[in-house]
């Protein structure tokens, strides 16, 4: 499904470089075990942030302080989650959506530190959509990389490959909260600006 090893030029310059198969073959497992690293810290980041919310609800445990610091938890985790799957995948069809949701999550950590921005801190029903299209399509992508050895691409061909629906439905999924990260921007400035009326 993915072919980021060869895709990367890291393989080629193996190659070059007198490295064996079987040197190369270690390489590849290594790559994978990180990819299965990333993987379980994703995952333990995203069940941690559930809990944590469900925790503070249920015990009527929520403060001022946490509505504001969550947000900026998840994009922190998913922030590392897209900029670890660009440098492995290397298409567009990745850096585009990935750019977009965080350079629009930057621009919003900003926005929430100005003053104008006090009383307005609590995430729409749209952004908690948002925050959940990117951990599926997020988890989605990592999970090929950290279950099977990546083969090696076609001559001229991109890092991603489209083996299959599903691969081609998490890319649109990323899509997706790309656009609705924009969206929910949008909204969040809309709001800033209907209060200083």
């Amino acid at each position: 499904m993915f072919a980021a090893f060869k895709a990367s030029g890291i393989e080629p310059l193996l190659a070059d470089a007198g490295v064996t198969g079987l040197e190369r073959q270690r390489y590849a497992t290594f790559q994978q075990l990180w990819h299965q690293f990333g993987l379980l810290a994703f995952i333990s980041g995203m069940l941690t942030d559930f809990l944590d919310g469900w925790a503070a609800r249920a015990f009527k445990a929520e403060s001022r302080f946490g509505v504001w610091l969550d947000p900026i938890a998840d994009k922190l985790l998913v922030g590392a989650a897209l900029i670890a799957l660009a440098l492995a995948l290397k298409t567009w069809l990745i850096y585009i959506p990935a750019a977009l949701i965080l350079a629009r999550d930057v621009f919003m950590t900003w926005l929430r530190t100005r003053p104008e921005a006090a009383g307005i801190v609590a995430p729409s029903r749209l952004a908690k959509w948002k925050t959940a299209a990117e951990m599926m399509a997020i988890t989605g992508l990592m999970l090929p990389l950290a279950l099977w050895p990546m083969p090696e691409a076609p001559a001229g061909g991109d890092g991603l490959h489209w083996s299959t629906l599903v691969t081609g439905a998490l890319v649109l999924g990323l899509w997706v909260a790309a656009a609705l990260s924009l969206l929910t921007g949008a909204q969040y400035v809309k709001a800033i600006k209907g209060g200083q009326r």
